[in-house]
């Protein structure tokens, strides 16, 4: 992939792909670029925020409140982690336990624990367990990564 970068006085970025045939890579290229408009909406004290997908690290559900968790910040929301589970499924996002789905890209390693459970360690270097029944979830969308399990 050769990668092209123009400065230009337009204020608006324009994002070009040319490609020979359709394939894996380009439609997971074309995704990414289309859900840097991806936001949604959260709390914090009052104030209402538009978060960019990809600066969760990870939703929780929490005695049915759904939280955002950013780098620095904790947002609440008023959907469901559901209805995360479902809008997210393309965009590098992957439940890891009932409660918790993971955003991929700020994985920096997972390990095996105890009882066929795994912890994930982000780049913030905050832990998340892994369930035994999300592994197979987990596994997949690692392998499609092409991360190191």
């Amino acid at each position: 992939m050769k990668v092209l970068m123009e400065q230009r006085e337009e204020r608006e970025i324009e994002v070009v792909i040319r490609y020979q045939k359709m394939n894996d890579e380009v439609k997971k290229l074309l995704r990414k670029v289309e859900s840097c408009n991806y936001r949604v909406s959260g709390d914090d004290n009052g104030r209402q925020y538009q978060i960019s997908i990809y600066d969760i690290y990870y939703i929780e559900s929490v005695d049915k409140k759904t939280f955002l968790y950013t780098k620095d910040q904790v947002f609440r929301s008023e959907l469901k982690l559901y209805h995360f589970v479902q809008e997210l499924k393309g965009y590098d996002f992957v439940q890891v336990s009932k409660s918790c789905i993971l955003n991929l890209d700020v994985l920096k390693h997972i390990m095996n624990l105890y009882n066929s459970r795994m912890e994930a360690t982000l780049i913030n270097n905050e832990k998340i367990t892994v369930s035994r029944t999300y592994l197979p979830a987990i596994k997949t969308a690692l392998c499609k990564e092409d991360y190191e399990i």
